[in-house]
């Protein structure tokens, strides 16, 4: 069969776990044929599917079938190792937002992805890259295959970009992400990110990461005007072009935090529209962002004296829903700390450190 026969079958799915489940389908009917050359594709599709419009969990667990799939057939190495490692590049993403995958694991994930690189011929860019994010994004000052987030963006920096590396806009993102968050220098972030900023380079989720980055920092240092600017810069974007799915959750639920301090009637009316999307997802990373915004926002309503807020819960089965859709503000601020501090709790007895309780018992003075 041709790979257009087998993309017949999900090509016109929905996007998410619809065409994640005729990929699937496809993937089998690929390998009941022993037609491999396909199945690595279909394979490199599901994933990119379930990266971008799921949540990555399915994504999690195909994966080690993709690389027992790749590894029993070197002769199609040549060919497929490109997606291969940009798979595995978008895997890594989802391994280590579960809280139920555990921290050796994910270790040994990133050791695999290391050799490949080696034994593909690709440089480490991308794998450094990789690294100094997940430490940064969960708290981590170490692991056992680096000894430092400095140590990992530096031997980044040493290595020339490569076909992994990320395109322009993205690789501009993320020095400037490394500026705000670990030199905590917001002059060199702007000037990293000041191709992006300009209107220079962007990609499909960048400026939307880089606007929602800056308008934390500014609301992180106490400068309500910037961060409310970038997060609706970041919030129009993201209206235009991820209002619908469970994508961006992480920041999604930064902009509503801040949003619940600088525009409470805006942040009310995102929510409103983010519930439903957010229960469709089960990352733990992007949950426990969400969450925590969610919290915030029912904290700055509770505090101008509103006692009752109307929403759509899309969970008729959670115990606080209720017909009348008339929710107390005081129980969705408990509800919602609850659940973020559900995760929280899994997260820092996963990585060994107390990185998401401070984040969710932080206090803001606005």
């Amino acid at each position: 069969m041709l790979y257009q026969d087998y993309a017949e079958i999900f090509e016109d799915l929905a996007h998410g776990e619809p065409k994640c489940r005729g990929i699937r389908f496809a993937i089998d009917k690929a390998l009941e044929r022993q037609d491999f050359e396909n199945a690595l594709i279909l394979y490199f599709d599901y994933v990119e599917e379930d990266y971008f419009y799921g949540d990555g969990f399915q994504a999690a667990i195909l994966f080690p079938e993709y690389v027992s799939c790749f590894d029993s057939h070197p002769e199609l190495h040549e060919k497929y190792s490109y997606n291969f490692m940009w798979a595995f590049k978008w895997a890594l993403s989802c391994f280590e937002s579960f809280y139920q995958i555990p921290l050796s694991q994910i270790t040994d994930m990133y050791r695999q992805y290391s050799e490949y690189c080696e034994k593909l011929n690709y440089n480490k860019r991308s794998y450094y890259r990789k690294l100094w994010c997940m430490m940064s994004n969960y708290g981590l000052k170490s692991l056992p295959v680096c000894s430092s987030i400095e140590q990992a963006h530096r031997l980044m920096m040493h290595c020339p970009l490569d076909d992994l590396s990320e395109v322009k806009a993205g690789e501009a993102d993320d020095l400037s992400s490394y500026y705000l968050d670990i030199e905590k220098d917001i002059d060199k972030a702007l000037k990293a990110a000041e191709p992006i900023l300009s209107g220079k380079v962007s990609c499909s989720t960048v400026p939307h990461y880089t606007y929602s980055n800056f308008a934390m920092w500014y609301f992180e240092h106490n400068d309500p005007e910037k961060a409310e600017n970038y997060a609706k810069k970041s919030l129009r974007l993201i209206m235009r072009d991820f209002v619908a799915d469970n994508s961006l959750m992480e920041h999604k639920g930064k902009i509503l935090m801040i949003l619940a301090y600088t525009d409470l009637p805006e942040a009310l009316k995102f929510f409103r529209r983010q519930i439903k999307p957010c229960s469709a997802n089960e990352c733990g990373w992007d949950n426990f962002h969400f969450f925590r915004g969610a919290y915030h926002l029912m904290h700055c309503l509770e505090k101008i004296g509103e006692q009752t807020v109307r929403i759509l819960f899309p969970d008729t089965n959670d115990p606080i829903y209720n017909e009348s859709n008339n929710y107390s503000t005081a129980v969705l601020k408990k509800y919602y700390f609850d659940k973020a501090k559900f995760i929280a709790d899994r997260f820092d007895e996963r990585d060994g450190n107390h990185h998401f309780n401070y984040l969710l018992n932080k206090k803001y003075n606005y």
